[in-house]
Order: structure tokens, then C-alpha cells, then sequence
């Protein structure tokens, strides 16, 4: 079903705390465009937790620094426009994003929220900006709850994260093929993600041979899941399905190590950072260890004869003072700012609706470190721009990839 934005005709200035461009004229729309757009600019803004995510933000800033630089991006209307960025700490409290969010779209009147961080986030701020017809492209998170209601909150678009149902569905085929009498204890966070992905495997798996014989849930605001892994060990699972997310993996895959219980173990795939989520647990502790991904990991040097990983590696050279060239967390920034760069480049119009037809139709696009196989599709009717992943297995200190595979359209 297509779906159409109202268009509104306010004015706009704005000071950005991250910004992609010195020396900008004054961002007043102008005929039939939003807010947000001039003949030689765009406004974006997004709010994640600096402490954490800060390098994704620097990482585009750059980028469109570079892009900028040299004149800006040459969008499908025939203008080439410099891209604004402002990014805000929100501290990952969705208290905080709400005040950010309302802060850019109200105040700063940027054109679309990009790349905003966390489920949670996410779900604080969507209701929002749908009734403000701002769009929200390319959020960093894959819940269920985006797909469910679309059609209430139609200004989501492109989420780069796997959809839950999704990436539970190909982790459960994982553990049928290999494991088709597995008995799987569960940790999961008591939120939207954790519960969603809890249920997704119990569907998954009913009907098999493999069962779900312990789970534990735990709160973000727990200190320790370490009793959580001592209950889970005492079941005597032999596959360890883990849904937690960040430090909370760590805790878990170094408190399963040092009980020498060693389960098949699959993690989440917004869990798998080498540096920040896998290397505090011991390498050893991340041994063998199973998920997803979409672009490579720029912590190990096994694909740097690839051009796009090159590419990857002589823009952080460039901005040296500002990112390192093996920090995953700013290559996600990277990549999801070369996808907001080719919405942008087929985009034909100034209103916020476009930007979203935009993003929602996006081909077969590559960017410079996604995984070989591995495209970004998306659909008016499908919110995520993750379709296709790479199943992984750590090894040795890095990642090694399988046969990518991709999402049915038929589901």
C-alpha cells in the first residue's frame, strides 16, 4: 500500500552540535518543499548515546564533510545540496531522546530524523513524529513492533537492524539443522526486543524436536546477569540462545566460561562488536560463538583486499584525529550514512514523502563494506533495510562468514 506524507511550509534555522558544513545559508523551505530543504541544503538530525554510539556519528559527519566538500550530494531532482547533520547525547534514556527529537524537528526543523539508536529509543519518539509527518529513516533497531504498526506510524522507513522475527527464524533453522534435539536455555532483556525475540523462537521452534528447556529475563537497569548464566548452566542446555545486548553479553559469555559451560551459543546480532562486546568476555569465552551480520568487520584485517574495505580504511586514514580505522562501531556509521547518501541520490522531489518513497525503494544497493551477497532492499510495506545477513561464526579472534541468506518476500 503507498503510503503519503502531509506537506507543511514552515521556515527553518538551525546551529548543529555535529555539523557536516561551515559557513550554511539559512534553510528555508520554499514552494511546494518541507521544512528542512533549501536549493543547496538538507537538514538531518539524530540522538544516540555519545558514551557508545558517539564514533557512528562522527563516522558520517565525516562523510558528509567529504561530500560537502565537494559540493554536495547530487540528488534525483537536479540540485546538489550539502548535507547538515546534528547529532545529540541522549544518554541511551528515551526521556532524554524524546526532548532531542522534539528539540530538531521544533526548534532546529530538520527534515528527517536519521539514524536514531536503540529499540527503545525508537519507540519513544515514532508516535511523535508520525503525528508530526517527520520522517524517521534508517533507525538503528530491528523490532517487530515497527512492522506491525505501520500503518498507524507510516514515517518509519529503511530500520538498519534485522527484523526479530526475521533473524529468530533463521537462528531456529540454524539450531534445527544442527542441533535438531537441542535442549536451548534462553537469556533475554524483559523489553520489546527480548520478549519479541523470546516468542519468535518458541513459534519457531513448537513442533520440533528441540525445546526450550530454561529461560531468564533480566532488566537494563540490572547490574549482573551473572546469576541469570548460573541458573541457565544448572539446566543442562546444550544450546545457549542469548539475546541480551551489549555489556550484558560480555558478562554472559565470560560467566559461561568460567563455569566450563560451553552450550552452542547463538548471540544477537546487534551484540557481535569485536572490540566493545566480544573481547571484554576473553576471546577465549567468544570462541565458536554463533550470529549474524551485514557488513564486514573492520576490527580484523581478513578482508582488506577488497576495494570497498579499502575505501573504508583510507577515509578513516583522512580523518585519523577523529576515528580509528578498526572501530566497528564507527564503520556502522559509515555505512548507514552511504545509505542515506543513495536515498538521497534518487530522490526526485523537496517533500518529506519523498525522502521516505525514497528511502523505501532502494535496489540491490551496496555499500562499501557490506558482506559480499549481501544487498539493501527495501519496501513501502517492509520498514528494515536488512533483507540479506551473513550467518557467522567467531573464530580465532575475528569473524568468518557463511552463505549469505535472505529474507523471503513471501512471509
Amino acid at each position: 500500500m503507498k503510503r503519503i506524507l502531509a506537506v507543511g511550509l514552515t521556515a527553518l534555522c538551525a546551529t548543529a552540535t555535529l555539523t557536516a558544513c561551515s559557513g550554511r545559508d539559512t534553510a528555508t523551505a520554499a514552494g511546494d518543499c518541507d521544512p528542512g530543504i533549501t536549493d543547496t541544503e538538507i537538514r538531518f538530525g539524530t540522538s544516540l548515546v555519545q558514551s557508545i554510539a558517539g564514533p557512528q556519528a562522527t563516522a558520517a559527519s565525516a562523510l558528509f564533510d567529504e561530500i560537502n566538500a565537494a559540493g554536495g550530494v547530487a540528488m534525483g531532482d537536479g540540485k546538489s545540496r550539502k548535507i547538515i547533520y546534528t547529532a545529540l547525547d541522549d544518554g541511551y534514556d528515551p526521556a532524554r531522546t524524546v526532548g532531542n527529537v522534539r528539540s530538531l524537528v521544533e526548534q532546529q526543523q530538520v527534515f528527517a530524523i536519521q539514524n536514531l539508536i536503540g529499540t527503545a529509543s525508537t519507540l519513544a519518539v515514532v508516535d511523535y513524529l508520525a503525528q508530526k509527518n517527520v520522517p524517521l529513516v534508517f533507525p538503528m533497531t530491528g523490532t517487530d513492533e515497527l512492522l506491525a504498526t505501520l500503518d498507524e506510524r507510516p514515517v518509519v522507513a529503511g530500520a538498519v537492524n534485522p527484523q526479530t522475527a526475521w533473524e529468530v527464524a533463521e537462528r531456529a533453522k540454524q539450531i534445527l539443522r544442527d542441533h535438531p534435539q537441542a535442549k536451548v536455555a534462553v537469556l533475554y532483556p524483559n523489553d520489546s526486543l527480548g520478549n519479541g525475540s523470546l516468542a519468535a523462537l518458541t513459534s519457531a521452534l513448537d513442533g520440533s524436536g528441540a525445546q526450550i528447556i530454561a529461560q531468564q529475563s533480566y532488566e537494563q537497569t540490572t547490574p549482573s546477569v551473572d546469576s541469570q548464566v548460573v541458573n541457565l548452566a544448572n539446566s543442562g542446555a546444550d544450546v545457549f540462545v542469548n539475546f541480551a545486548t551489549a555489556s550484558f553479553v560480555t558478562q554472559s559469555l565470560k560467566k559461561a566460561h568460567e563455569l566450563s559451560w560451553k552450550p552452542e551459543t547463538y548471540i544477537y546480532s546487534g551484540a557481535t562488536d569485536t572490540n566493545f562486546v566480544l573481547a571484554p568476555a576473553g576471546l577465549d569465552a567468544a570462541e565458536g560463538v554463533h550470529s549474524f551480520y551485514w557488513i564486514y568487520d573492520v576490527s580484523s584485517p581478513d578482508h582488506d583486499q577488497l576495494p570497498g574495505m579499502r575505501n573504508w580504511r583510507a577515509f578513516a586514514e583522512r580523518h585519523a584525529d577523529a576515528l580509528k580505522s578498526t572501530d566497528t562501531i564507527a564503520a556502522t556509521g559509515y555505512n548507514t550514512a552511504q545509505l542515506l547518501v543513495a536515498a538521497l541520490e534518487q530522490m526526485k522531489g523537496c517533500t518529506r514523502a519523498d525522502l521516505l518513497d525514497s528511502v523505501q525503494n532502494l535496489r540491490a544497493v551496496t555499500t562499501d563494506l557490506s558482506i559480499d551477497g549481501v544487498t539493501f532492499d527495501t519496501s513501502a510495506d517492509y520498514p528494515y533495510a536488512i533483507t540479506s545477513m551473513a550467518p557467522m561464526t567467531f573464530r580465532d579472534g575475528s569473524w568468518h562468514y557463511d552463505a549469505v541468506v535472505t529474507r523471503s518476500t513471501d512471509r
